[in-house]
C-alpha cells in the first residue's frame, strides 16, 4: 500500500521507495530525509485540504506533500 493511504495513527514499515522512473534527485531527497527501506514510522496526521502529512519517524516529525507519499511503498504493522 502507499503511505499516503494511511490513516492517523497508522504504524507502517517503508518497503520501497519510488518507482524505477523516479528522478534520481527525488529518490535523493527522500532518502537524506531518512525515507529508508526497513524503517519504521506513525502517521500522526493529514493536511486540512489532504495535500501533506506529517510523520513520527526515527524520533523526528517529518512533514511531507501527498504527490511523495504516493510514491512510497509501505506495510501496514499492528503498532
Amino acid at each position: 500500500m502507499k503511505l499516503s493511504e494511511l490513516s492517523p495513527g497508522d504504524v507502517a514499515v517503508i518497503s520501497a521507495v519510488g518507482q524505477w522512473d523516479l528522478p534520481l534527485t527525488v529518490k535523493r531527497k527522500l532518502l537524506s530525509m531518512g525515507i529508508t527501506p526497513n524503517t519504521r514510522f506513525s502517521l500522526i496526521r493529514r493536511a486540512p485540504m489532504g495535500s501533506g502529512v506529517e510523520l513520527d519517524i526515527r524520533g523526528s516529525k517529518l512533514c511531507m506533500r501527498r504527490d511523495l507519499a504516493d510514491i512510497i511503498e509501505v506495510v501496514k504493522s499492528n503498532g
